[in-house]
């Protein structure tokens, strides 16, 4: 089973890094995402609006996705960038449109 990481907001009592019988918890975003697959912001807190997704992508394993959740990020700038953007009732990303024709 690949890893899994995750980071709540730094105000969060759980913010120090812990491991879970599943779920390495971080104490922030960037250590989170490094070597992931895919991130997935399920709530709207600004701290999420303000991450450097650039420094995040170059961390990720490609190709990169972001699971917006709360329509909360800048989706084509997300795509400029090179991530695969899925988020709920939108559109879907280029990408996987593709890969369903294939």
């Amino acid at each position: 089973i690949a890893p899994r990481h995750a980071w709540d907001t730094p105000r969060s009592p759980r913010s120090s890094t812990t491991s879970l019988k599943v779920v390495d918890v971080e104490d922030n975003a960037y250590a989170s995402c490094s070597g992931a697959h895919a991130l997935c912001v399920c709530t709207d807190w600004d701290e999420f609006r303000s991450l450097d997704f650039k420094r995040i992508y170059a961390s990720m394993v490609k190709p990169a996705f972001v699971f917006d959740g709360r329509n909360l990020l800048d989706h084509e700038a997300l795509r400029a960038l090179g991530y695969v953007v899925y988020a709920l009732g939108r559109p879907l990303d280029k990408f996987i449109t593709e890969q369903l024709n294939e």
